[in-house]
């Protein structure tokens, strides 16, 4: 079932930038310009444009074209009123390149188009939205570094560079909080897709804030836990994906396994293959979540004492500690997120990108829900933070503006089983079995919202598993040394 997919394999490779893994100290990705558009004159800003339209006027909407698929798209927009925004350029900053806006012609203009007829319908809903619209958009990547910058300059003065920014959570969380960006429910219609059915474009409220928002899709942007299948069956162990099924799998039966997994293969009394091992901010984010326990609460106060996250923290010193069936955790990242692809460990935790990009796996694996803690309900899973379209105030006719995006996201128009496409083909090409790809779908449904990982840049959860699982304190002790440090993180970035 395993196969390439060289678009999408592209955008994973971006959204592991952003994955929450970098809170344990994964460096951050170097920074890289693109040429494929310009940057915009340094003494014109975004905002600064103006557009010709009169005030409440309405263009008349585009009859039949001869185009099925525009033809479609016209009638699935015509609740969308039609504008004159004068031939204003809208500008989307991002920081990798992204395809297709008014600069593309042909489908090859992505260099690693691999979905021809997907990227025609975009090409052509582009010249679609021009003609509309009388505008035009424009991707530029600048870099992530002058990305951030001009955030923290430009929109800090209220005369953004951009119309549209991309950008990741951790870079624009203070500004949001600080409400430099657009509220959706001031600038979008009860007629948009975002107040209804949401296909197209997803909100993400966070610390009170409704500011940013992401391409609708099948969410492949989680940890899954994966498990090597050979192995169980030949140790003669219970199949996870069955226990998940009966409404066993819990930490008490997933402890058991990984604890019955873990061999000394050749009897010279040093562990061989741990029953579990992987990257340690996936795990305590996973761990955390399946118990239900949040660590950064609605009212912005630390939940690092909250009994459900001790809870957490006693088990995996149990895991590691009493039953030795956790992977000690080293310096090398690579090491510990590959581990399990060596066959040494049994359970892990992974993403999509590692499946994709990993060769050489010589063992049937398979994926399952991570197990539901003690106070878990078995509906909660890790928050993974998608990268996120905010638009700043001070936007020239910034409502308008929110509707020409959001038709431009919504190329597919209604037909959902085009939009996901290759992200289906993506998924398929990771896995072994077809079950475990509605499983990873499933899997990113269930973000339980926390955004911990994006608030602790000190890296103060690490520490206190790394105090239990050293022995230096018990879980208690560690809760209690650390909850003001990790109140005083919460504060410096959210109030």
């Amino acid at each position: 079932m395993r196969k390439k997919s060289k678009t999408m394999l592209a955008v994973l490779l971006a959204a592991a930038m952003v994955l929450p893994m970098a809170a344990c100290g994964k460096k951050p990705a170097a920074d890289t310009g693109s040429d494929k558009t310009t940057e915009p004159e340094p003494t014109v800003t975004a905002a600064a444009e103006s557009s010709t339209e009169a005030d409440g006027a309405e263009a008349p909407a585009p009859t039949g074209t001869g185009n099925e698929n525009v033809d479609r798209l016209n009638e699935v927009y015509s609740k969308y009123p039609a504008f004159d925004m004068g031939g204003r350029t809208i500008k989307v900053a991002l920081f990798y390149d992204m395809y297709y806006d008014s600069t593309d012609t042909v489908p090859e203009d992505n260099p690693n188009v691999s979905n021809v007829e997907s990227a025609q319908r975009r090409i052509d809903n582009m010249r679609r939205i021009e003609e509309k619209y009388n505008c035009r958009i424009e991707y530029i990547n600048p870099g992530s570094e002058a990305l951030i910058d001009s955030l923290n300059t430009s929109v800090v003065a209220g005369t953004p560079d951009y119309d549209v920014y991309l950008t990741q959570m951790s870079f624009a969380l203070p500004l949001a909080v600080n409400g430099y960006f657009e509220n959706l429910s001031d600038i979008s219609k009860d007629y948009e897709d975002i107040n209804n059915s949401q296909n197209i474009l997803t909100p993400f409220k966070v610390a009170g804030t409704n500011c940013f928002f992401s391409k609708s899709s099948k969410n492949i942007a989680s940890n899954y836990l994966v498990y090597n299948a050979d192995m169980l069956k030949q140790l003669g162990l219970e199949d996870p994906n069955e226990l998940y099924a009966k409404g066993e799998w819990t930490w008490e039966k997933f402890g058991e396994l990984a604890k019955a997994s873990t061999q000394d293969t050749d009897s010279n009394g040093v562990t061989d293959i741990y029953g579990y091992g992987g990257d340690l901010t996936m795990t305590i984010q996973e761990f955390l979540a399946s118990n239900n326990a949040v660590l950064v609460k609605e009212d912005k106060t630390e939940g690092v004492t909250d009994p459900k996250t001790l809870e957490v923290f006693q088990f995996l010193s149990k895991l590691y500690n009493d039953d030795k069936a956790g992977r000690p955790i080293n310096a090398d990242w690579g090491d510990n997120i590959y581990a399990w692809t060596q066959s040494k460990c049994v359970f892990a935790p992974t993403q999509m990108w590692i499946l994709q990009t990993t060769e050489g796996i010589n063992f049937n694996y398979r994926i399952v829900p991570w197990p539901k803690g003690p106070s878990g309900d078995g509906t909660k899973a890790g928050q993974a933070f998608n990268d996120y379209f905010v638009i700043p105030k001070g936007v020239k006719d910034v409502d308008k503006v929110y509707q020409i995006m959001e038709e431009f996201f919504g190329w597919f128009g209604d037909d959902l089983e085009t939009r996901d496409a290759d992200t289906i083909e993506l998924a398929e090409g990771c896995f072994l079995d077809e079950n475990d790809v509605e499983t990873a779908f499933k899997i990113g449904d269930m973000g339980i919202g926390d955004i911990w990982t994006i608030v602790d840049k000190d890296y103060i959860i690490c520490n206190i598993f790394n105090s239990v699982c050293e022995k230096d304190m018990t879980a208690s002790q560690a809760v209690a040394a650390n909850k003001q440090l990790f109140q005083d993180e919460i504060d410096k970035l959210l109030k």
